[in-house]
């Protein structure tokens, strides 16, 4: 199961952004992370391909669909609905979307944004110790 773009939601997204909490496809990350500075730093995460999914930790057979979190347990349409009944329906349950992250997109992510950071840094620098000088 793809994730479609939250901006264009016409094109499966590529990255996911916390700060915007929003899966983005590769030109609508460009056009809100590249149009100004402070979006620029924000730290995005690369999806990958959909990941194989869990197995129900009931039956252990279908795929799981759900989560739960009183009981933690990931759980089948099947199962969920059988363990569910009666007072367990007001147990907090989320749907599981199977979606990996690439792990090396995040950390070249945050590697880029720190050097970028590093950069602005060094220039402000030079430019308070040229201000400091001149007085």
């Amino acid at each position: 199961m793809r994730i479609l773009c939250d901006a264009c939601e016409n094109a499966a997204a590529i990255v996911f952004c916390a700060a915007d909490e929003a899966a983005l496809c590769r030109p609508c990350d460009e056009k809100v992370h590249m149009c100004n500075k402070l979006a620029s730093r924000h730290v995005r995460v690369g999806l990958a391909e959909p990941s194989n999914a869990p197995c129900c930790d009931i039956c252990e057979n279908a795929p799981a669909f759900f989560y739960c979190e009183i009981d933690g347990s990931s759980l089948c349409l099947q199962c969920d609905m059988v363990v569910h009944v009666g007072g367990k329906r007001t147990h907090g349950r989320f749907l599981l979307l199977r979606q990996r992250i690439e792990g090396t997109s995040l950390n070249k992510t945050i590697r880029e944004t720190i050097c970028k950071t590093k950069e602005s840094l060094q220039v402000q620098t030079v430019k308070l110790m040229a201000r400091l000088t001149m007085k």
